[in-house]
């Protein structure tokens, strides 16, 4: 069996250790990770392997040689990448072949793996493990004899109920080689393995019970660096000539590389200091890493994950916030404070919560930059920008600057933002209010993949203020389309007499032009925080915005309209379309476009108004007639492991949907919010005790498994 390891990546991620350095050639406890992979493949019986190279090709052939542990070694250059399975089609032999990543450090047994490979019959072995956190990973599903049965690639937690993730070890048969063209850029993971599944091959996993880690950023290298410590019964380590002054503390987690010198009153806390490195008194470093022959004066202080890249000179009282890079050889000056990357970086508190909204991001750099960021990772040619908040300008700013056209439409509610990108034919939307959202402007959200593609285009952009190549466009037309809209839509003289309690003043301004006083009862809408929901106080009830979804659906179906609605839409709404003949399509992510009422407040409030005057009835008695369904939302702090849980715990998992339990009158949905770290539950049941039992069997399965674990 031949064995090829890919060496090519540039690591990116890991930059400034990787700005000069190929990523095999990143050293974890004094050793580079290609030679702790390459004694692992020695001590397994491997003779000889082949290195597939391209960044930095020559430095790491000239630090490997011919020979290294008593393996024969070659070299298979790239000049422009071909992929995982492209490059190593260059350099395959004939025979069946084990391919490796040459910077994941492990502890694989590879004759293991190619004994199981050969006993199974499998055209293709996937060396698998659990992980932790699922989302940066391929994920497999697998049955009970391990073999592969679906792919998830880099899933959110809302799409991901298994936690086996691709190490990026295969066994290869020489049969699967042979169909991968020549010279082709081709990926195992993305192009081979999915059709030979489509094809119904033979795929297995092997699951690794060892340790494994990939090394691919700052936090993940600082955490191998740790356990790695941990498992030699070391708390840290101080390599060579190393020096350290007097009264320093170095903790757990620490490596000191050698000819590295640290400071009289230092505090080293799981952090790297490599070779060469010269800090002058009174460090605080912590979960750092500080590059080779950086040199810093007095009091440096490092917070966590951030980085110095090699031949950095740093003045006296220097602060290096959390997450921030700086380049190799960049000069920083006394009493500087470093806060975000310099030159080009890779960590970013930016994340995505449920619906798009934008989390983590607060001066009007970061707001340009995540524009910037949108319009690169969307790469849409017009975008709309709606509301009024404080990073609308640079939002606005940044998205030119990545030349995207920009539909400005200063100080408008979330609902008109929604209908006047759709109005103006845009896919997407930026609403920049007290939050910021960044949506599909078809269902008010945003798929998993364009959150990863935004979130790695903030991480990688320079930090500049780019001239913006692209128009601003005045979308008040749209503005005023919307309004007229809405004034069509409503009845002038409307059976109920609304009141709206809203924190949007320009919704609450809109709604004051489009209502006149109106007869009959009052009733008090009441938007909620995430500017979609809306429920209604009547005199005689509260009205509840599944039953405001279910009364729009029935003005819709009388007109013979069909309606298009969230997942989460109540049933009910499906059984009033039989009963009219008429239909209901439940929309996903980034599919169709939703009815209006699902995204837009006063576009509910309208259609509501104009059902009830047109039925001559009050809101009270319309929501009387529809079926007595008690409906309960829930956010379940989740245990650890959750997808693990989601799957071993609950029957009939599928990654991108809802769970549905149905027990003693009540169905109850399920499903993993995008964060990770809770479990969105909804239930319509026929009684309040109904959705309590349910609720009760739901919290006693996260908890068995939980305890199953421990």
């Amino acid at each position: 069996m031949q064995t090829v390891i890919l060496a090519g990546g540039e690591g990116t991620r890991l930059r400034p250790l990787t700005s000069d350095t190929p990523k095999p050639l990143v050293k974890i406890l004094g050793e580079t990770a290609i030679e702790r992979l390459i004694k692992r493949l020695r001590a397994c019986g491997v003779r000889s392997a082949v290195l597939c190279t391209h960044f930095r090709a020559d430095r790491l052939e000239e630090a490997l040689g011919t020979q290294l542990g008593g393996v024969r070694l070659k070299y298979c250059r790239e000049e422009t990448p071909l992929g995982t399975a492209g490059c190593v089609r260059n350099a395959w032999n004939g025979d069946d072949v084990l391919v490796l990543s040459g910077d994941g450090i492990c502890g694989f047994d590879y004759k293991a793996i190619a004994e199981f490979h050969r006993a199974s019959g499998a055209d293709v072995t996937i060396v698998a493990r659990e992980v932790d956190d699922p989302r940066e990973y391929g994920l497999m599903t697998v049955d009970k004899d391990r073999r592969i049965t679906g792919f998830l690639e880099k899933p959110g937690y809302d799409d991901c109920l298994t936690n086996l993730a691709n190490t990026g070890a295969y066994v290869i048969s020489k049969e699967v080689m042979q169909r991968i063209p020549v010279g082709e850029k081709v990926d195992f993971a993305q192009d081979v393995f999915p059709q030979l599944l489509a094809e119904g091959k033979k795929l297995f996993a092997f699951i690794d019970t060892t340790y494994w880690y990939d090394i691919g950023d700052i936090p993940s290298l600082i955490k191998c660096q740790t356990e790695l410590l941990r498992a030699d019964g070391r708390d840290s380590l101080i390599l060579g000539s190393a020096s350290v002054g007097k009264d320093t503390v170095v903790s757990a987690g620490s490596v000191i590389e050698d000819g590295a010198a640290v400071g009289l009153g230092s505090r080293i806390m799981a952090s790297l200091i490599s070779e060469g490195v010269s800090l002058a008194a009174n460090a605080d470093i912590c979960e750092a890493v500080i590059c080779k022959n950086v040199t810093a004066g007095e009091g440096l202080i490092m917070k966590r994950f951030s980085a110095l890249g090699e031949g950095c000179v740093i003045g006296s009282g220097v602060t290096v916030e959390a997450g921030a890079r700086v380049a190799p050889r960049t000069r920083i000056p006394d009493g500087a404070i470093v806060r975000t990357d310099i030159s080009s970086g890779e960590f970013s508190s930016l994340t995505f919560a449920d619906g798009g909204e934008v989390h983590g991001i607060f001066s009007q750099q970061e707001f340009f930059r995540f524009g910037a960021a949108a319009g690169t990772a969307l790469g849409q040619e017009r975008i709309v920008i709606g509301g009024g908040g404080k990073g609308f300008e640079a939002i606005s700013l940044g998205l030119r600057s990545a030349g995207t056209g920009v539909y400005a439409l200063f100080g408008s509610s979330f609902g008109e933002t929604v209908f006047c990108a759709r109005k103006l034919g845009c896919s997407h939307f930026v609403y920049s209010g007290d939050m910021t959202v960044l949506a599909s402007s078809a269902t008010a959200d945003l798929l998993r993949a364009e959150e990863r593609k935004t979130e790695q285009s903030y991480n990688r952009l320079p930090l500049n203020n780019s001239e913006c190549t692209a128009g601003l466009i005045d979308g008040a037309a749209a503005s005023d389309l919307y309004l007229r809209h809405l004034k069509a839509l409503i009845p002038k003289n409307p059976r109920i007499r609304p009141f709206l309690r809203t924190e949007d003043a320009r919704e609450a301004q809109i709604f004051s032009e489009i209502v006149s006083d109106g007869e009959g009862e009052k009733v008090t809408f009441t938007v909620a925080s995430d500017r979609k929901t809306v429920s209604a106080l009547t005199n005689d009830a509260v009205i509840s915005y599944e039953n405001l979804i279910i009364l729009c659906c029935k003005a819709y179906f009388e007109k013979r309209k069909s309606v298009v609605l969230p997942p989460r839409a109540p049933l009910a709404c499906d059984k009033l379309a039989e009963e009219y003949r008429s239909s209901v399509i439940r929309g996903t992510t980034g599919s169709r476009e939703l009815t209006m009422f699902c995204c837009d407040p006063l576009e509910l409030i309208s259609v509501i108004a104009s059902y009830v005057t047109e039925r001559n009835i009050s809101l009270a008695a319309a929501a009387a007639e529809l079926p007595q369904i008690v409906y309960t939302k829930k956010i379940i702090e989740a245990p650890e492991g959750l997808p693990k849980i989601m799957s071993e715990g609950f029957d009939g998992a599928k990654a991108g949907s809802d769970i549905m339990l149905e027990s003693g009158g009540a169905r109850a949905f399920v499903r993993p919010m995008k964060s990770g770290r809770a479990v969105s539950l909804y239930i319509e049941s026929v009684s309040v005790e109904a959705a309590s039992e349910i609720s009760a069997d739901i919290l006693r399965r996260l908890r068995r498994d939980r305890g199953t674990e421990r």
